[in-house]
């Protein structure tokens, strides 16, 4: 699956390939919506996430576990996911 950036990990913005200040992986604000709206395009904009404690899935914005990062205490405050019918 294409995500239509570069993931070269040398340090260049992978929207333009500009340099980046490290860790960033994009070299401005624009070039990092612009990443976040084309990984929610291929993966999505919310992921189910388990907390392996309780079993319970949680509905998780991707934009949240790239710029945040979730820790198993946080899940709670996600609301639950629930399996869609066909």
């Amino acid at each position: 699956m294409s995500l239509g950036v570069s993931l070269d990990t040398s340090g260049g913005c992978w929207i333009c390939g500009a340099p980046c200040v490290e860790p960033k992986v994009t070299c401005s604000d624009d070039h990092h919506e612009e990443l976040i709206h084309r990984f929610e395009l291929n993966f999505g904009v919310f992921k189910r996430v388990t907390d392996l404690e309780t079993g319970t899935m949680h509905k998780v914005p991707l934009r949240d576990i790239i710029e945040k990062g979730i820790r198993q205490e946080d899940l709670k405050t996600y609301p639950e996911f629930v399996l869609e019918e066909s």
